[in-house]
């Protein structure tokens, strides 16, 4: 037993290094691109430079020799689309407010996935932890259990009524403050809920892998 819970705690921990290594750039360069920018061109021009992080992140993983995640595409997609809006419209708001609609989706769909019983964090749960298709299926047939979908509709929740708070945030930070602070403070703020998200729901499904360990929720992300 006291090997498992070892294993689990430094599980946890690789999973928070990770997440933490992954959302530093995030949280530094879109601010700092935004200041560069800002002193030569106008603040339209600075805001989508800064966003052009995604797409930074994208180019570097396939000079890596590594393929773009799908959610890696996506978000490049998203940040096109409300550039291209922001330029044809001439209004920064399309950039400034992106996160603020993403939040808000995202926090819809969690709430909308626990209410029809096919919680989005079972899913999410899935893809990040196995790597292979018989992996997928093995986690998907083992988190059938009525436990385990109460756990990650729980868990739902929770996600959803974080990130529907996090929008109303960042839209109050959008209309009361300046673009350039706007850029600074949003990444570091959505990193931190983040963060802070994933930690409360690994502890809250801690407590539950010590009584149902037949649910297998620690696996290694080696399945």
């Amino acid at each position: 037993m006291p090997d498992v819970q070892r294993q689990q705690g430094e599980l946890r921990l690789t999973h928070l290094r990770t997440m933490f290594r992954r959302l530093l750039p995030g949280i530094i360069l879109p601010g700092l691109i935004y200041f560069v920018v800002s002193r030569r061109a106008p603040v339209l021009v600075a805001l989508a430079a800064a966003s052009s992080v995604p797409l930074l992140d994208t180019i570097a993983r396939l000079v890596r020799g590594k393929r773009p995640s799908a959610v890696s595409l996506f978000f490049v997609g998203f940040a096109g689309i409300s550039v291209a809006l922001a330029a044809g419209l001439r209004s920064p708001m399309f950039i400034l407010a992106r996160g603020a609609v993403w939040s808000a989706v995202m926090g819809t769909a969690f709430s909308v996935s626990a209410v029809i019983r096919r919680p989005l964090t079972r899913t999410l749960a899935i893809f990040l932890l196995a790597e292979t298709i018989v992996g997928r299926k093995l986690l998907a047939e083992r988190w059938k259990h009525p436990k385990a979908v109460a756990i990650f509709r729980t868990l739902s929740v929770g996600w959803g009524v974080l990130l529907l708070l996090m929008a109303g945030q960042q839209l109050a930070l959008v209309l009361t403050v300046s673009p350039g602070t706007v850029m600074a403070t949003e990444p570091a703020i959505q990193a931190l809920v983040t963060i802070l998200g994933t930690a409360a729901s690994i502890t809250y499904v801690r407590r539950f892998s010590r009584t149902h360990p037949q649910l297998g929720l620690f696996p290694r992300r080696t399945i």
